[in-house]
């Protein structure tokens, strides 16, 4: 099968994680993967052309471009995909519009979130443009319900897959936490923008700071929010205990340095960075969102705390720092998170593109053995 991802680009972030790694294990598979980005390539596009997927950028800047629109419809043509597969909401009018000028037969759509502003404009054409694909992927049934009420979206031809990561490569290098050392190290893994609500953590780490004065706060992760959160740390007196790293591709090193993991985002779909870090043993507090407690249920987490609420979020760290079984917590989330295997993500998305393709032309469906205990699971919705 040839597939296309087209996704604005493939800088640091969740979703492009995602990206990179069902190419990577379509590949493996034998499969023919690609990776369109509208805008420019971004950091992790190395890492897709080093396991032999090419990596297509147009150079797209801000507003509206027919001249796109044209330019994918050409590289498709070239490139024949069986499957158009668009990410998210900012993508998905060029993928519809190129799709039909370059004869694509299917075009698949996965809903990670949020487009990065809550554009409105971008929310109406996204609405509009769903009717006109096979098929709508959400990466959570809380997402899914989401769009459901709020967009009034059909359920028909939509379906659930929960993202995936390389578990392995979390568990090969695990983290040991403790809160026994002479330095408790918080830390949290995300792009700096408004949804990820960062200032809300530097504003919890401040308090937990006067309780626990052995405590340091790392992020890794760079974007828009970068100087108000410098500003906010200055402001509270924690800029010598508030370690901001930019980004980096070695998640998995930054995590094995860490004692708790710390989510403390207001919009979320199924985070990538929530996985790696159960999946490299770190115990985890977080703010309580529907896709976040579909993740990771009470029983695997240190705890949830209120969004957008730092005493609320201050408390569960303290909580955390005071537990004296940090290391069997972080035993079982790397248990849990064996579940999130990408292979079976891949194998999902397979079955959605299998099944739309035999719809509209009779592909011969194959489809390999499933695992009967994952959490990834695909519902479909018909």
């Amino acid at each position: 099968m040839k597939i296309v991802q087209l996704l604005p680009s493939l800088d640091f972030g969740g979703m492009e994680r995602l990206a990179v790694d069902l190419a990577r294990q379509q590949k493996a598979e034998g499969h023919e993967p690609s990776i369109y980005c509208t805008s420019h390539p971004g950091q992790l596009a190395p890492e897709a052309e080093a396991a032999n997927v090419p990596v297509h950028s147009f150079g797209k800047t801000t507003g509206f471009s027919l001249h796109l629109v044209l330019d994918l419809a050409s590289r498709l043509r070239r490139d024949g995909p069986d499957v158009l597969h668009a990410h998210n909401a900012l993508v998905l009018h060029y993928a519809i519009a190129a799709a039909r000028l370059a004869g694509v037969p299917v075009v698949v759509n996965t809903r990670h979130g949020g487009n990065d502003n809550w554009d409105p404009h971008c929310e109406r054409i996204w609405r509009h443009a769903v009717r006109w694909i096979d098929s709508l992927v959400f990466v959570s049934e809380g997402v899914q319900e989401f769009y459901v009420a709020r967009d009034r979206i059909s359920r028909r031809n939509t379906s659930v897959i929960y993202n995936g990561i390389d578990v392995d490569k979390f568990a090969s290098h695990p983290a040991q936490p403790t809160a026994a050392l002479p330095t408790f190290r918080v830390g949290s893994v995300g792009r700096l923008v408004p949804a990820k609500d960062h200032v809300t953590l530097i504003r919890s780490f401040a308090m937990v700071s006067r309780a626990l004065p052995t405590a340091e706060l790392h992020i890794l992760g760079d974007g828009p929010c970068r100087a108000a959160i410098s500003q906010t740390a200055e402001s509270l007196g924690v800029t010598s205990r508030v370690f901001l790293h930019g980004a980096s591709p070695n998640v998995s090193g930054f995590l094995s340095t860490l004692d708790l993991f710390v989510l403390s985002s207001i919009d979320e779909g199924l985070p990538i960075s929530l996985m790696e870090a159960l999946a490299a043993g770190l115990p985890v507090v977080s703010t309580r969102l529907p896709g976040l407690t579909e993740l990771a249920p009470e029983t695997v987490v240190a705890g949830y705390c209120t969004p957008a609420h730092p005493e609320s979020l201050a408390e569960q760290i303290l909580r955390a720092a005071n537990r004296h079984d940090l290391p069997a917590l972080g035993k079982a989330a790397s248990q849990w998170a064996e579940k999130f295997g990408i292979r079976e993500t891949w194998h999902n998305y397979q079955a959605v593109f299998e099944a739309s393709l035999s719809k509209n032309r009779g592909y011969p469906v194959e489809r390999p053995a499933r695992r009967s205990n994952a959490l990834v699971a695909v519902r479909h919705d018909k």
